[in-house]
Formats: C-alpha cells, sequence, structure tokens
C-alpha cells in the first residue's frame, strides 16, 4: 500500500486505560512503487559499548542495576529487558510536521498538539504495544529543518526539540518506547513548492560530501543529542536511520540482492552512494546516543543491503507482493539473515491476504524473530487494533518492556 501523500485519517477518539502487563522486576529502581510505506509528494490535508541496549542505562535511565525476569527467547535487549519487539508503527499524525510543523497548512507539532498525541500513545499503549514507531524526517517540509538560499541545510526549526523532548515525554507518560525513524525514500522526491510550502529534496544534499556533512552536522547530530540529554531519554527504544531506503536506489546491488527498481518519482542513487549516507548517519547517532540502530528495509528480497552497516538489528518490511516470493513462514536462518536479531518492522494490520495476523505472528514468534510492529495507527479499524491487543495478551511480559 502506497501511503497517500496527505496525513492519513485519525481513528475516533480512544479512551482505553492501558493495562498492566507482568513485566520484569528492577533492583534499586527510581523513577510503492508497488505497496512502500511512504507518503508521497502531495499538498496538506483539507482538514486541519552500543550494539547490544538502547533506552539508556538500566532500562529508566538511572544507570541501576536491574534483573530481567521474563526474558524473550529471541527478542531484542532494551535497558536490561530482552523482549520480543512487539508495537505498531504510528506512523505519524502530520507526515513531515510532526517534528517541527508545517505552519502555512495549520499543522502543529508534537507540543502544539499535545493532546491529540497523548491521546493516540495512550490507545497504541491499551492496545498491547510496547515500540511505537514514529517518523521523524520523511521530507523536509515546513519549520523542521532550516535551509539557507543554497538550500544547505544550517539548522533545525525552532520548535524541532521541543516537539521531541514532548514526544519522549509523552512516551514516557503512556509507557511505550519509540523507535524514531529519521529519513524515508519520500525526501528524494526533487525540491518542489507545494501549496505555499517549499519542500527541499534531499539527493542533492547526501550525494554532496560537504552537504551531507552539513546534514549530519546540523539536522542529525542535535536530534540525537537531544534524545539522549533529555530526562526521557530511557523512552528511546531504536532509530531506524531510513525507511526504506531501496526505493531511491538504482542498479546493481554489489552484495548479491536483487537489483534496485527505484520509485520513479524520486531521484534515485546507487547502492554505494546510500550506503555512504547511511554509514554517516549512523556514525552520527554512535557518537550522540546509546540507543539502539536499525534500517528499515523494504523486503526481505534485498536481505543483505545492510549486511555491513553498523546496525544492532535488522528490520524488513512485508507486503502482499513481497509475501509471494518471500513468504512469512519462513525464519531468519532460512533467508541467511542470522547473524543478527530480526524485526518485521512493518506488516499489514489488517493481515496479508492469504493470512491472518494472529498466524503471522504466531510464526514470527516461534521462528526466532525478534519483534513485530503491525502498519498501522492511524486508519486502523477497532477490530484490527483488538487482533493486536490479543498477540499482546497471549504473551504478556515477553513483549512489554
Amino acid at each position: 500500500m502506497h501511503t497517500p501523500p496527505s496525513p492519513l485519517g485519525r481513528l475516533a477518539f480512544v479512551t482505553a486505560i492501558a493495562s498492566t502487563l507482568a513485566a520484569c522486576i528492577e533492583l534499586k529502581p527510581r523513577s510503492d512503487a508497488e505497496d512502500g510505506v511512504g507518503g508521497g509528494g502531495g499538498s496538506p490535508p483539507e482538514v486541519g559499548d552500543h550494539g547490544g541496549e538502547g533506552g539508556g542505562l538500566g532500562g529508566d535511565g538511572s544507570g541501576a542495576e536491574c534483573i530481567d525476569e521474563c526474558p524473550a527467547e529471541n527478542g531484542i535487549k532494551v535497558g536490561c529487558k530482552t523482549r520480543f519487539m512487539y508495537g505498531i508503527n504510528y506512523a505519524w499524525r502530520h507526515f513531515g510536521g510532526d517534528f517541527g510543523g508545517i505552519a502555512a497548512w495549520g499543522q502543529g507539532g508534537v507540543a502544539a498538539e499535545e493532546q491529540a498525541h497523548a491521546e493516540s500513545l495512550a490507545a497504541m499503549r491499551a492496545h498491547g504495544a510496547s515500540v511505537v514507531r514514529w517518523w521523524m524526517l520523511p521530507e523536509f517540509r515546513g519549520e523542521s529543518v532550516l535551509f539557507d538560499a543554497s538550500e544547505d541545510p544550517i539548522g533545525l526549526g525552532e520548535r524541532t526539540l521541543l516537539d521531541v523532548e514532548k514526544a519522549l515525554e509523552l512516551a514516557e507518560r503512556a509507557d511505550v518506547h519509540l523507535m524514531f525513524c529519521l529519513f524515508s525514500y519520500d525526501a528524494f522526491h526533487p525540491t518542489r513548492v507545494d501549496a505555499g510550502v517549499k519542500i527541499v529534496g534531499l539527493q542533492p544534499i547526501m550525494a554532496d560530501p560537504r552537504r551531507r556533512a552539513l546534514l549530519m552536522e546540523n539536522v542529525v547530530r542535535p536530534l540525537a543529542r537531544a534524545v539522549e540529554r533529555s530526562p526521557y531519554g530511557h523512552r528511546m527504544a531504536a532509530w531506524d536511520v531510513i525507511n526504506e531506503p531501496e526505493l531511491a536506489i538504482n542498479g546493481h546491488s554489489p552484495h548479491g540482492d536483487p537489483d534496485y527498481i527505484p520509485d520513479n518519482s524520486v531521484q534515485s542513487v546507487t547502492h554505494e552512494q546510500m550506503e555512504t549516507f547511511v554509514n554517516d548517519t549512523i556514525r552520527v547517532l554512535r557518537s550522540e546516543s546509546t540507543a539502539l540502530v536499525t534500517i528499515g528495509s523494504r523486503a526481505m528480497k534485498w536481505s543483505k543491503a545492510w549486511s555491513r552497516a553498523d546496525i544492532d538489528f535488522y528490520t524488513f518490511h512485508i507486503y502482499d507482493w513481497v509475501n509471494e516470493y518471500w513468504p512469512y513462514n519462513q525464519s531468519p536462518a532460512d533467508y541467511h539473515v542470522d547473524d543478527k536479531p530480526v524485526v518485521m518492522g512493518v506488516f499489514p494490520i489488517a493481515g496479508l491476504a492469504t493470512t491472518p495476523v494472529p498466524d503471522i505472528l504466531a510464526s514470527w514468534y516461534t521462528q526466532g524473530y525478534a519483534g513485530a510492529l503491525s502498519w498501522a495507527y492511524n486508519g486502523a479499524t477497532p477490530t484490527e487494533l483488538e487482533t493486536i491487543k490479543s498477540f499482546a495478551d497471549e504473551k504478556a511480559c515477553k513483549v512489554t518492556y
């Protein structure tokens, strides 16, 4: 499913309070092309030691030791808790506007629309989500990133870091952990003006070493630093460097995967260029943040694409077209990606055409996958959310950080 250009419709107000799941006891506690998940380039809506532990020290940011009394056999370690990373893609309230806002379209960031985000996160938690994947800069829209007259990135917008801090605070309040997705292939659309908003394309920036360095220092570094220094930074589970980068790559794969076929609306790059961009981003994240790092790969079709990147776990997405050739019911070992944990970072919340969600989740849980995040909260029906909740209820503390 190719996400529409404007934000997805929100679910009706959900009043359920998150049910308490059994968790580990801590010592010394202290308080698409085909189906690509992306936004596209449309107008505003008509209405309104790394490599092991994310989430800071001790799981709560305090540095206190803790004992994990409910470890998942295969999972991702955040703090001291190893869990099957279970959750949902938010993925945004305003595409490209949650962090910084888009004033011309009347779209506020997280801090300006705190109540709406608080209700959404509480509803996700009430339906079993322990981790929420939240997109930050899928495109450079609005006031999130500042550019000079040459379209060089010179800093973050006035409210961007306030929105980051508020998102982490709301995650604390809702008792969820966040996976911030920094970029998306959508950002590779050419620079354009859309309904009075200039949207700067990423490709010319990332392909130029000088401009890429500016992006790293003026955008990625302050974002990572802000998360790490936040009193709620322990709510950060992982960074997803970029959503479905394969859709912005052309040509041959140097690692033995099938050739890339980019979205025909973007300015594509070679694998080597994308790998350089990804590696530069990861180096900055590592230097400023203790959170885990992954890359939101489009499909198991490109299982080796990021095998040489400095990531802590693989993330793959699955859709019906993927399932035809790389079916859900094979293990990571079957796909030769058993050197690191594997999280299925996107799967349809309505299920695959041939398989309902409970069967998909049961297969992944028993075949050695380390987590699964459904797509997506916005637009999900009450029945779909209840199905997500049922798995969390069944597995209890094994899927809850």
